[in-house]
């Protein structure tokens, strides 16, 4: 076979996966828990972007400017953030995230 060999690996092959949540947290809290919570996985950051690899393919995530909830006298900080993978299977996508809300969580009780 010519080429098309290589496309097992082809992050086109899969779909894109995208979605958007709320984090309770500030910018610093979240550009200082995120290297654990990417584990192995590479990448870097642009602007308020973090592009990276995983597995075969590619993640981009990207944290909204701050936010805040006020309730009564309390204030509570929060921003969206959005992930975008493209060319990661789900079962990919889903270990993924269950290791990166892992490093986000926070205890309560």
């Amino acid at each position: 076979m010519s080429s098309s060999q290589s496309e097992i690996g082809d992050p086109g092959a899969l779909p894109q996966i995208a979605y958007s949540r709320e984090m309770g947290l500030t910018h610093a809290d979240f550009w200082r828990l995120l290297p654990r919570a990417m584990g192995n996985h590479s990448y870097a950051v642009v602007g308020n972007r973090v592009l990276a690899n995983v597995d075969n393919g590619k993640l981009e995530i990207t944290i909204g400017p701050p936010l805040e909830r006020r309730i009564a006298l309390m204030c509570i900080p929060y921003s969206v953030v959005s992930f975008t993978f493209d060319g990661v299977s789900e079962a990919q996508q889903k270990a993924f995230k269950a290791h990166f809300d892992l490093h986000f969580q926070r205890g309560g009780g």
